[in-house]
């Protein structure tokens, strides 16, 4: 038997190749999480503190996840936030100890911190329930990646945000994450690309449902009507008459 949380169709094939196993049987749910609220907002000239007055506005006192792309991007935010911000937050990445990131995560498990500020290293094995909000500081590499990330929010099966704070200059970023990532192998690199143009994608839509969006990304269809008139609309369903 083979287990997988989220798998593109292809992806899923490729597993299927890889294991040998020519005549699964496929067994599937579906991918819509209707507890969770997508949203995208642009970034202002100061990034850091709209970031802390979106914490600080709305999500005061709850506990949360706020997803870097670099190790120093992590340090700094979790810094602003602790000084400017008063939130309790601790930053998490793989160039910490073990030991760190274990006391990082009991205290963040146990409330003593609101707030991880971390890069994808954080997340694997991690269930809290209770995580209101996901801010991806900067967009994700693929939709795959955030749709993962985001989906550490509200495990509980109540109401929860995942946001991406976006500007055009991130993509560039992440671009040059990737060329530093995949060095000269060429198929790797454009596949890359081609996930991290799909993500600036999703960043940029105008009056498309997000949470449709992310769906047929993984190959379900989706009536748009669902997240418009469901508990959790996402930003462009709240705003665009259907």
């Amino acid at each position: 038997m083979a287990l997988t949380a989220t798998a593109t169709h292809s992806v899923r094939e490729d597993i299927l190749n890889a294991l040998r196993i020519p005549h699964a049987v496929v067994l599937e749910r579906s991918f819509d999480r209707p507890n969770l609220k997508y949203e995208v907002i642009v970034k202002t000239k100061e990034p850091l503190k709209q970031l802390g007055k979106l914490l600080v506005d709305r999500f005061r006192n709850q506990c949360g996840i706020v997803y870097c792309l670099s190790k120093s991007e992590c340090a700094e935010v979790s810094k602003f936030l602790n000084e400017k911000c008063q939130i309790k937050t601790a930053y998490y990445h793989a160039g910490m100890a073990a030991r760190q990131r274990v006391a990082v995560q009991r205290k963040w498990h146990d409330g003593e911190v609101h707030v991880v500020c971390a890069t994808i290293a954080f997340g694997m094995g991690i269930d809290k329930p209770d995580v209101r909000f996901v801010v991806h500081n900067t967009m994700s590499k693929s939709v795959e990646s955030y749709y993962q990330e985001s989906g550490r929010a509200g495990r509980d099966n109540l109401a929860a945000v995942c946001i991406v704070l976006y500007q055009k200059k991130d993509f560039s970023r992440v671009v040059c994450m990737i060329r530093n990532g995949q060095g000269c192998k060429r198929e790797s690199f454009k596949t890359a690309m081609d996930q991290a143009k799909k993500m600036q994608q999703y960043c940029e839509l105008k009056g498309e449902c997000r949470r449709q969006t992310l769906l047929k990304h993984f190959g379900e269809s989706f009536d748009r009507k669902g997240c418009k008139y469901g508990s959790n609309p996402c930003d462009n369903c709240l705003n665009t008459a259907l």
